[in-house]
């Protein structure tokens, strides 16, 4: 039963181990993991460019 439980917890770092590696991956496209949002035109408008700024607002229905 010991052995039984030594190899369910290696299984389980094994899974653990390999869902955090594929999380920290590095992206081969530049476009990848990029934050956009539609603006009123409906563009793509990057959250990520520091050249150009860009207000998010965002609203919440109350009540």
């Amino acid at each position: 039963m010991k052995q039984f439980r030594k190899c369910i917890w290696l299984f389980s770092l094994l899974a653990i181990a390999a869902l955090v590696l594929s999380g920290c991956g590095d992206s081969t496209s530049e476009n990848e993991g990029e934050l956009t949002a539609v603006n009123e035109q409906g563009e793509e408008v990057s959250l990520l460019n520091k050249e150009r700024a860009t207000i998010l607002f965002h609203f919440t229905e109350v009540g």
